[in-house]
Order: C-alpha cells, then structure tokens, then sequence
C-alpha cells in the first residue's frame, strides 16, 4: 500500500509542478504575513511549512545510499543537540530562546530544528558543487552562503515568533557559529562522497530568500 501511494504521488506530480508551487505557497506566505488578520495563521503554519518542504525533497531524492543516510543522520542529530546546548547556555550562539512558532520542543529546544539544518545543508550542498570542485572553496563557500542566509532569516524568526535574542540584538557570535557550524556539516557531506541533483530543492532555497527578503521589508517598513 505504501509504495502503491508513493508511485501515485511520483506519477501525478513532477518537478516543474512543485517548482511552481514553491514561487506561489511562498508568494501566498508573504501577504499572509503582510497583513494583520492573517499574521497568526501564518505563523502557525511555519513548522508545518518546513515538514512540507522537506517530505517533497525526500519525494524527489534518488541516491538513498548509506553514507547519505548516515551523513543526513548525524547532521540532523547534530543540528538539534547543537542548538539544544546554546539554547541551556547561551556557549554557542548567544542567549536566546524559542517561541512557539516552529512546534513542540524538547529541552527547550523544537523538534523540528534539526531538520531544518539538514535541509539548508541539503540543498545549499548541491548547489555549491555546481560552482566548484575543490573541496576547501565547496567548504567554504557552503558556510558563508548559510550564514547569509541567516542574516536574512534573523530579523523575521524574531518578528514571528520562531525564536527571540537578548536585548532583541543578533550578536556576531552566532553568525560566527553558523558558519563555523556549517563548516564541519558540509564537511561530513563532502566525506561521505554525497553528490545528487534533486530538481526541486534549488528553486526552493530561492524562493526562500525571496520570501525572507520581502517579509524584512514589509518588516522594516510595516512592522510583522
């Protein structure tokens, strides 16, 4: 029955279709944050939003190998335990705490978010091994295109309640953290020989950024 419904959905659903649904669900998130009557709706549908996006990478993703699964494994683990530790002790990032928005937590910390890290690994990997073949620029150039993500996301996680800073200021030390923290998870990617072209995860790092640009301005203009 399981692969009776998985052949349906990869049947009935091809790549340019998602790609296109990825420019519209985001389009629809942005008026949906924009205004006020909507704005907590939305914003309950965050967590929901990151499951989605990864179930459709997962539908897509052909090399299930075990040195991927393994390498997904670790930087899952890793990205939850990561921020469960800078959540307790504020070592890592700085202080900060979690909303609501991005689910149900343990030790403070949402269930959710260390499936998040694999995602922005995921697809921020094959994109970087598109650009280069030498392992240290493919490194580096992975973490500084995470930590800019970051600088994009800091200012809406904080308006919709996925997480808070202290004083409501990002410090340095965690875009220092981010990028040494992607590091070390590109790093395991890139000893675990992980090369796959999944054709829907470009598009939606894009229309992600997209989506994280225009909400700050609506932020900085309208406020969220």
């Amino acid at each position: 029955m399981r692969n009776q419904a998985y052949n349906f959905i990869k049947k009935h659903i091809n790549a340019t279709q998602i790609n296109r649904f990825w420019i519209i669900y985001y389009s629809v998130g942005v008026v949906g944050f924009a205004i006020p009557y909507t704005r907590e709706l939305f914003t309950n549908l965050i967590g929901l939003s990151i499951f989605m996006s990864i179930a459709l990478l997962f539908l897509f993703h052909k090399k299930w190998n075990l040195a991927f699964i393994a390498s997904s494994v670790f930087v899952l683990l890793g990205g939850f335990f990561i921020e469960a530790i800078g959540v307790s002790t504020g070592i890592i990032f700085g202080e900060y705490q979690y909303g609501e928005a991005l689910g149900p937590k343990i030790m403070h910390t949402p269930l959710l978010i260390g499936l998040n890290w694999w995602m922005l690994i995921y697809v921020i990997w094959q994109m970087v091994q598109k650009v280069t073949t030498d392992t240290f620029n493919q490194l580096i150039l992975g973490a500084s295109l995470m930590t800019g993500y970051d600088i994009f996301l800091e200012p809406v996680a904080m308006a919709t309640d996925m997480w808070g800073w202290q004083g409501d200021i990002v410090p340095v030390q965690n875009y220092l953290a981010w990028f040494i923290i992607s590091f070390i998870f590109f790093a395991t990617f890139k000893l675990s020989k992980n090369r796959y072209n999944n054709p829907v995860a470009e598009r939606l790092i894009v229309t992600q950024i997209a989506f994280f640009v225009l909400l700050n301005l609506i932020n900085q203009t309208a406020g969220l």
